[in-house]
């Protein structure tokens, strides 16, 4: 079985070869077929609900049929670009020069005030068209942009930043039924409150305003952490949002969640928050981690086990002084979910695996997490 170093490179080589572009589970939209199906009625809400759903779950890929083609998703870039920061030269020699060609390729993808998915997007209630800027991927762009500023300021980069800062303060929403609830919607025409979206917004406001000097995104964020916290089950988990129908859990939004209820907490100095996230770090800990560091999607459900969410957790244990298990997790990944040619298998399921190869959702994210297991905190 390789290393865990020797794994990084060779998937590095294999997503560089490809030049960080691929197919993503939610696609299928983007076929020429598809896209055809538009508009507001029923039936064109069902079909593509259904092709959606199609292509998160079938182990077999029609996407050549089908003629979805290989996109660059923001979000992928964004989080190779974290996975270049992180480890340096252990990805490669020529690590700053990719790093410097990824950010360009952000600024350059960024639509009016933020960045969303390369693909058309149907939930259960709204309908989002490709590249319609959301707060999720607007977030994880906008951190690994926040980060390189750290390393490499440039004024360009400050005004994306701040662009997309107040992109996300244009999202702030007040349910109704919280007189003191302050929250941020996933997009600009849907303005669901969904808890891991919401604070993954404020992290990326605490770290815009952090850069800026700019106090009100700090303490809009602070708010913002506090109302998730306010949401938080007896057992302390979360429920994916607000909605009666959103109140299913799955490890890696938890680990969103909590990973920024953390790094808000240490920046303002809330204990209650730092309380409330440890306690979700227990909830993760005891419903999603299997005795062999397979990671469950649902609690205390073995399968599916998914890359998206091994490499989550790979960041998620090393950010509450874990590194051992992290470690451990991907080594499981390394020796069940890994290609021959380098790359990383999207899951795992109890008596088959599925061997599609996606770009953002499986290999994007078990490099940021291999990334973080090599390079240990001093």
């Amino acid at each position: 079985m390789p290393s865990l170093e020797e794994s990084l490179t060779q998937l590095y080589d294999w997503v560089k070869s490809r030049d960080f572009m691929g197919h993503d589970p939610h696609d299928l939209l983007t076929s020429p077929v598809l896209r055809r199906v538009r508009g507001g009625t029923r039936a064109a809400r069902i079909t593509r609900l259904a092709a959606l759903q199609f292509g998160r779950r079938s182990g077999i890929d029609l996407r050549s049929l089908l003629r979805v083609p290989p996109t660059e998703n923001p979000k992928a870039l964004a989080l190779f670009l974290g996975g270049l920061l992180k480890a340096k030269e252990k990805v490669t020699p020529h690590w700053e020069h990719d790093a410097k060609d990824l950010v360009h390729r952000l600024l350059r993808s960024m639509r009016e005030f933020g960045w969303g998915y390369p693909f058309p997007w149907q939930s259960r209630t709204h309908f989002l068209s490709e590249h319609t800027p959301n707060i999720v991927t607007t977030s994880f762009v906008g951190n690994a942009l926040t980060e390189w500023d750290r390393h490499s300021p440039a004024p360009e980069l400050e005004r994306a930043i701040r662009r997309a800062a107040e992109y996300i303060l244009s999202l702030q929403v007040h349910p109704a039924s919280e007189q003191n609830g302050v929250a941020f919607g996933y997009a600009e025409n849907d303005s669901q409150i969904v808890f891991n979206a919401s604070i993954l917004g404020a992290g990326f406001l605490q770290n815009a305003g952090k850069l800026l000097a700019n106090s009100s995104y700090i303490e809009r964020a602070h708010h913002a952490a506090k109302f998730v916290m306010a949401h938080q089950r007896a057992d302390g988990g979360w429920g994916y949002g607000l909605e009666k129908s959103q109140h299913w859990t799955d490890s890696f939004h938890t680990g969103f969640t909590i990973r920024s209820m953390k790094a808000i907490a240490e920046e303002v100095g809330d204990p209650r928050l730092a309380n409330a996230a440890l306690r979700g770090f227990e909830y993760y800990r005891q419903n999603f981690l299997e005795p062999d560091f397979a990671i469950g999607y649902f609690p205390h459900r073995r399968y599916p086990i998914d890359a998206h969410a091994l490499g989550d957790a790979m960041l998620t244990f090393s950010a509450f002084g874990e590194q051992e298990t992290a470690i451990n997790i991907a080594q499981w990944a390394i020796e069940h979910l890994r290609s021959p040619n380098g790359f990383f298998y999207y899951q795992r399921h109890r008596v088959f695996t599925n061997r599609i190869p996606y770009i953002r959702w499986s290999n994007a994210w078990i490099f940021r997490g291999l990334a973080e297991c090599v390079t240990p905190e001093a």
